[in-house]
């Protein structure tokens, strides 16, 4: 999928796990809780990309994506070429290892250990960068200023301004990355060539089998199908998921739709 779906997609996993997960365990985020789980789950659902070399997560912070990119590349082969299957085909550098659930897993754990380990920067450059990712990702739905800048400002917005903040989601911050990998896995897997999401396990003699929807269901990349129905329906669940769970949203969308209608009575 393109970078639009992909971020559009981990917005609304991440506005559903962090909206309704938490009541059911009896308790009630706040609303920076919700916004951080919610814009690192969107911007992760970008980096699996990073295993290739054109994709946006490689290109989004110069030198360092590069870098990032270049390191991760030749990892994916190397796991690749260790654990082929009989069947498998492939380089194993691009839709490899990061977009398998065990890569996404291993990251996420490495976000969880490290925000342990080093508190707050740890969980503010993760949402910065995350951040940064799902503004670009949405640039073609909503162009705007550079998306660095913007990802600055919500980033102290949301540590600063609003109730929760990234304190809300510490232990919880790798969860947010592993499940928007996975859900970017899930994306890729319903176009037409798949993603090996279940690596290691072998499947038909291969260990890398790019798991895939039903073949008449699947979908080409940026095709008419991805534009007209996929990007649009994820965009009204975003939407109507966030009105719904961010604490203060629908009061506030309840409060303007009667200042409205006061103004149009009053017309």
């Amino acid at each position: 999928m393109l970078g639009v779906s992909h971020a559009l997609s981990g917005a609304a996993l991440g506005l559903a796990v962090a909206g309704f997960v938490p009541q059911l365990l009896g308790e009630h985020p706040d609303a920076g809780t919700v916004l951080t789980f919610t814009a690192v789950c969107a911007g992760a659902a970008l980096l699996p990309d990073l295993d290739h070399p054109s994709s946006m997560a490689t290109r989004r912070f110069s030198a360092a994506s590069f870098v990032a990119s270049h390191l991760v590349r030749p990892l994916s082969r190397l796991v690749y070429d260790l654990t082929r299957g009989p069947r498998d085909t492939g380089r194993g550098s691009h839709r490899g290892l990061t977009h398998t659930v065990v890569g996404a897993v291993l990251l996420g754990v490495a976000v969880n250990l490290a925000s342990a380990r080093f508190g707050t920067p740890v969980l503010v450059g993760t949402l910065f960068v995350c951040l940064a990712l799902a503004i670009k990702g949405l640039d073609a739905l909503v162009p705007g200023p550079p998306s660095l800048v913007i990802a600055a400002g919500l980033t102290y917005g949301i540590e600063h301004a609003v109730p929760g903040g990234t304190a809300g989601t510490a232990g919880w911050l790798g969860t947010a990355v592993t499940l928007g990998m996975v859900v970017h896995s899930i994306g890729d897997a319903i176009t037409e060539s798949g993603a090996p999401l279940l690596w290691p396990l072998p499947i038909r003699r291969r260990r890398w089998y790019p798991v895939g929807s039903p073949r008449p269901l699947r979908f080409r990349t940026g095709g008419s199908v991805e534009a007209l129905l996929v990007a649009p329906a994820l965009t009204v669940g975003v939407f109507l998921l966030g009105a719904f769970v961010v604490p203060g949203v629908a009061p506030w969308l309840l409060e303007m739709r009667a200042h409205v209608e006061r103004l149009v009575a009053g017309g």
